[in-house]
């Protein structure tokens, strides 16, 4: 079957008036866009799939580390959506593909798109940054709060024509020719961005996701992200009482009860503790905003990279 291209994927629709949340949202991303300048790429892309029905992008799901589990991700909701598929031909296609992605035994198959009935199915990449100025990471922003919890963005349009704010268009413009920065990646990560730049120079913004750093000395470090601010507070909470504990037994050393204790007050004042920037018992946290962005190219999203692949342990010409 022949599968129609993107439309409109490497323009974007300015307009002068936008529906009152969109404008709010634009306006403070005007703000915030002043307020930290610079854009830093951070941790590794995010993986998932996205389905094309007729000459509609939609995401099927995001959140996997890697290449290969997006593809088990994908195995997964191919064998649930078989179950209603009215087609019996399309339906034993599906699992078909399911059982190559994830089979019983034996290697994945690692193909990263599929045509099965009027779908196609294809892995793509989200890469993540976040906004900073000033050595100040950008906090979540005051709209951030009508988010709804998803980062697995299920459903989600990928609408490159969509109306759109000055702002906006202003961050997606930037984001066009972003990549890491040199010397911070290797030579062959920043050569295959470039061709990428080329070959997906259209650019959409997806939902945000949320961390929590530790502040320490001039540095600082991730501890545990979420689907909304409130969402990443409560897991730095829980990192406290559920995954420090389990670490430190796993590694033969178990924590004594006054470690117990005192991680179990900890998470007793993050969770009391008002503000994106808070201290708790002497140690400094902020939670960060962290911005997603997906390339787009006639043929639509784009698919992992060789150095993707070749990441985790997977042939280059997979």
């Amino acid at each position: 079957m022949s599968f129609a291209l993107m439309r409109g994927f490497d323009h974007i629709n300015v307009v002068a008036c936008l529906d009152p949340v969109a404008a709010v949202r634009d306006r403070e991303l005007g703000e915030r866009i002043l307020r930290y300048p610079k854009i830093y790429s951070i941790g590794s892309p995010d993986f998932g799939h996205a389905i094309q029905t007729g000459d509609e992008w939609r995401i099927g799901s995001l959140g996997a580390d890697d290449p290969k589990t997006a593809r088990y991700n994908l195995a997964i909701d191919l064998r649930t959506a078989a179950r209603d598929e009215p087609c019996p031909a399309t339906a034993a296609a599906m699992r078909a593909a399911a059982g190559r992605l994830d089979p019983e035994d034996g290697e994945q198959l690692a193909k990263d798109e599929w045509e099965i009935g009027d779908h196609r199915y294809r892995i793509i990449r989200v890469e993540r940054f976040v906004q900073f100025g000033d050595r100040v990471l950008e906090p979540p922003r005051a709209t951030d709060a009508d988010l709804a919890p998803d980062d697995l963005l299920r459903d989600h349009p990928i609408e490159p024509e969509a109306p759109c704010g000055h702002w906006e268009a202003q961050l997606r413009l930037n984001l066009v020719a972003f990549m890491a920065a040199s010397g911070s990646v290797p030579d062959v990560v920043r050569t295959e961005a470039r061709h990428a730049i080329h070959a997906h120079p259209g650019v959409v913004v997806l939902p945000p996701t949320f961390m929590v750093v530790e502040l320490e000395g001039n540095g600082w470090g991730p501890l545990t992200g979420g689907d909304t601010p409130d969402d990443a507070r409560e897991r730095l909470a829980r990192h406290f009482t559920g995954l420090l504990p389990r670490l430190r037994e796993f590694g033969g050393d178990p924590a004594t009860e006054d470690e117990l204790a005192e991680w179990s007050a900890m998470a007793e004042e993050i969770r009391a503790t008002p503000g994106h920037s808070f201290s708790v018992r002497g140690r400094e946290f902020r939670t960060v905003r962290v911005a997603r962005m997906l390339r787009l190219g006639r043929d639509g999203p784009e698919a992992p990279r060789p150095s993707d692949q070749e990441h985790y342990d997977l042939p280059a010409d997979a």
